[in-house]
């Protein structure tokens, strides 16, 4: 075998895997279609529905509702009756296992990945000009999608687990929140606020104050405290963590999954540090990634530094001076920013999470 056979080979290797992917992508833009039209919702609430069902349902023209219908059946998300007939009365359902696709309360976040695909395809022009430059993309420049997204990619397991399993899993931290006098608890880069909310729901007696920079995330997550029924005990600040507010007056900090993505993190801990009670705890929630480069790697350590490439260290490196850490937070630089920061103990805890790795910071 030649060496243009060889490469002819690879090239039709990659270019199979490429045309797989851009399919895939594909099929992400029409679920996002999907769910920003409500036919997803429609098709669970409704059964089975014609294409002209769906589109006075749902509110669409009735040829688009056709069209996406027939390519939902084709690429395997809906099921369809009557197949043969004519096209204006084959009857389209929703099975009810792929049903989550119409509930953001799930905890398979389905849609989020659609949300991340088109707010990272919106923002790949200033991407392109971030790598030239060296400067990065603002979180916002991602748009309102990659805010959702992110609050989606994190819901199911934190409304579902923080509270109910990963807490109690700590058993003197389960202990003291659930004591007198009540514990105060803050949520660090808090998001749309789902952790806090989790903590509130478990925990009836303690109070959370949930830091942010992003005003639109503070402005959802005040949303979703009311309607969860904890704004009693819950709210919302558009707060730099980095800088002294509240020094020693919260007994428990929980960080999830964003210590990567501030520019200066050994500022953001040493600020943490400052707002625990004497023996107070850290809780920092990050990318369970492996401990060592790996190339190839698997299906996580592709999808961390795809995340990485595309938004983390960009949104990161936004603000100068950066770390510019990178999704792909390795355990031992997590390490090096907890003693920078002033720690003096840091503990992987022994929970299990399919991508999420635990650290206990003390002291």
């Amino acid at each position: 075998m030649t060496n243009m056979e060889i490469d002819r080979n690879k090239a039709g290797e990659l270019t199979g895997r490429t045309c797989n992917g851009l399919l895939e992508a594909m099929d992400l833009l029409t679920i996002y279609l999907g769910d920003r039209l409500g036919l997803y919702r429609a098709l669970a609430e409704g059964g089975p529905m014609t294409p002209r069902e769906l589109a006075a349902r749902a509110g669409i023209h009735e040829r688009y509702a056709r069209e996406w219908l027939e390519q939902q059946a084709v690429t395997g998300i809906i099921s369809v009756d009557g197949g043969a007939d004519p096209a204006s009365e084959r009857r389209y359902t929703l099975p009810p296992g792929y049903a989550t696709v119409a509930d953001a309360k799930s905890p398979f976040p389905i849609v989020a990945f659609a949300q991340a695909m088109v707010a990272v395809a919106g923002a790949a022009p200033k991407l392109v000009e971030a790598y030239r430059t060296g400067k990065g993309v603002p979180w916002g420049d991602y748009g309102p999608d990659i805010i959702e997204a992110q609050g989606s990619f994190n819901r199911g397991w934190l409304t579902l687990e923080l509270g109910a399993k990963y807490l109690p899993g700590i058993p003197d931290i389960h202990t003291r929140l659930l004591a007198d006098p009540p514990a105060r608890v803050a949520d660090i880069a808090c998001g749309v606020g789902w952790a806090s909310i989790a903590i509130a729901q478990a925990y009836p007696k303690v109070s959370v104050v949930g830091y942010d920079l992003d005003e639109p995330s503070i402005e959802m997550a005040r949303r979703h405290a009311k309607e969860a029924g904890v704004s009693d005990r819950v709210r919302f600040e558009v707060v730099d963590a980095t800088r002294s507010h509240g020094d020693g007056t919260f007994d428990l900090a929980v960080i999830i999954e964003a210590v990567h993505d501030v520019a200066r993190p050994v500022e953001l801990l040493a600020g943490v540090r400052r707002l625990l009670v004497p023996g107070g705890t850290l809780i920092v929630a990050d990318e369970k990634v492996q401990d060592a480069f790996t190339a190839p790697g698997d299906f996580l350590e592709r999808f961390f530094y795809a995340a990485s490439v595309l938004v983390c260290l960009p949104s990161g490196m936004a603000e100068q001076p950066s770390a510019a850490t990178g999704a792909v937070m390795r355990r031992t630089t997590l390490e090096q920013y907890a003693r920078q920061a002033g720690f003096k103990q840091l503990e992987v805890l022994p929970l299990e999470h399919e991508s999420m790795r635990f650290y206990r910071l003390n002291g």
